[in-house]
């Protein structure tokens, strides 16, 4: 399992470097030379302005993308402003053969407020007891802008959340190209 899910990060990691080199930036894929970079996976390059960023690279076929941090119980995420150092860009994949890739570009600012309060809802609004400290994820619907509703089962009930967002992150390639100017 751990072998496919290193392929998967790999697959959407080419996959932003091609369509940041199609944009005419160079690239350079970190964990080419470093196993696994824990902060970001690529390098990317202005080579007129000589100025680059350091992005981040999420990859999931499921509609919640895991984001590779861990929550206290408390809801807290340790570390979290140290370890988002740039841009992250989601790469999901619907289809187990990577056709029809979306791209979802999300600033640093964007994705930690994204994570922190969608965890805290997760965590805090739900009304339920955790044992263990849950991985944290991000589902696609919000990268697209949208709010999950709320719901109520007989074991569970839950607030809708409301996503600070505010649009759709799809293909928002100019997120980058802005700190590259």
């Amino acid at each position: 399992m751990k072998q496919n899910n290193i392929r998967i990060g790999t697959v959407g990691e080419t996959a932003v470097a091609l369509e940041l080199l199609k944009r005419g930036y160079d690239v350079i894929n970190i964990n080419s030379t470093y196993q696994n970079y824990k902060n970001a996976d690529l390098v990317c390059m202005n080579p007129e302005t000589g100025k680059s960023v350091l992005i981040q690279v999420k990859t999931g076929t499921t509609h919640n993308i895991l984001t590779g941090f861990t929550s206290e119980l408390d809801g807290s995420i340790p570390d979290i402003d140290k370890c988002i150092i740039g841009p992250w860009v989601f790469v999901y994949s619907p289809n187990k053969d990577f056709s029809g890739m979306e791209f979802y570009v999300m600033t640093q600012n964007e994705i930690k407020e994204l994570i922190t309060t969608s965890n805290l809802w997760y965590l805090k609004e739900w009304n339920r007891t955790l044992t263990r400290k849950p991985i944290v994820g991000v589902f696609v619907e919000w990268l697209q802008g949208q709010n999950s509703k709320g719901k109520s089962t007989q074991k569970l009930q839950y607030p809708e959340y409301v996503n600070k967002l505010g649009h759709n992150a799809c293909n928002r390639w100019d997120k980058i190209e802005a700190l590259l100017k």
